[in-house]
């Protein structure tokens, strides 16, 4: 296929429109869904405030 300067300013077009449409359907689920901590945060922070705690009955070690 050769490329005109017509088939290229439609083929950017096209390209523009689907990176317009998934750039809306990603702010619309940021928008909707909560944010979660990291992968980094969770490993190295432990576990949040909802979780159960961590002891099995034994006392930590002085």
């Amino acid at each position: 296929m050769e490329w005109t300067p017509e088939s290229l300013k439609a083929e950017i077009d096209y390209r523009q429109a689907a990176l317009r449409e998934d750039a809306a359907l990603y702010r619309v689920g940021r928008r909707t869904h909560p944010t979660r901590r990291s992968w980094w945060r969770r490993l190295g922070h432990g576990s949040g405030p909802d979780a159960p705690g961590a002891d099995n009955g034994h006392r930590e070690a002085a």
